[in-house]
């Protein structure tokens, strides 16, 4: 246990980067999030176009989740975060089934949005408690 006047150990400089990095990603995918949600109501109440590009997105991004999680365990960051990505990327997943089997799944589908929103609670949460981290 520390005594009062001692001082936590900062983390080596590694390990620091790596923390970054993992707030980088976090805010990145935050922001993907967002922007899906926004081409998907640009699909659905402006122009049905959007949807290929709502659609073209989710591909390259879908991998970031997976990114994150590397970088919590080199950076070393608490439990709870790890098990977040974990959830990102399992969502991510649904998100996907519920697309390509959607004539198969009777009213599942219906959870693509409700799923969304589990997304944008998630990734919020991760850059909430991941950012106070870039100091330590």
């Amino acid at each position: 246990m520390l005594e009062k006047n001692e001082k936590i150990p900062l983390p080596p400089p590694r390990v620091k980067i790596l923390r970054y990095m993992f707030i980088v990603l976090a805010w990145g995918f935050f922001a993907f999030i967002i922007v899906q949600v926004s081409l998907a109501g640009l699909g659905l109440f402006v122009n049905g176009e959007h949807w290929g590009m709502h659609r073209t997105l989710a591909q390259y991004f879908a991998l970031l989740p997976v990114g994150m999680l590397v970088l919590s365990f080199l950076g070393k960051l608490p439990v709870h975060l790890r098990w977040i990505c974990l959830g990102l990327y399992l969502m991510i997943v649904a998100q996907f089934l519920t697309v390509i089997y959607s004539s198969h799944l009777g009213i599942l589908p219906a959870l693509h949005p409700v799923i969304a929103l589990f997304l944008f609670w998630g990734s919020l949460t991760t850059v909430k408690h991941a950012h106070p981290l870039g100091g330590k």
